[in-house]
């Protein structure tokens, strides 16, 4: 059975680029790279120039964490859409 207890607040966290860099030992460039070719599980664009991710939703495809745990599989799909295009 899936345990459903709140996520601690470091996992309900929001990281950004720099954060999830660190996570995958790979420069900043490369994740807005992976970002931009649907790879990375989907942001949220706080603002145009505030992106983040959050640590762990459940979800492979909003969660940093649980992506990394389900084999890093890209997540772009023809549903998926770019935060800019999210209104």
């Amino acid at each position: 059975m899936r345990d459903i207890s709140p996520a601690s607040p470091r996992e309900a966290a929001l990281i950004d680029a720099t954060e999830f860099a660190r996570l995958l030992s790979v420069s900043k460039p490369t994740i807005w790279r992976m970002r931009d070719s649907g790879k990375l599980p989907l942001a949220t664009a706080l603002t145009a120039q505030c992106i983040r991710w959050h640590l762990r939703t459940g979800d492979p495809s909003t969660g940093v964490l649980d992506w990394i745990e389900n084999g890093c599989e890209p997540v772009a799909t023809s549903n998926n859409k770019k935060e800019s295009e999210i209104e």
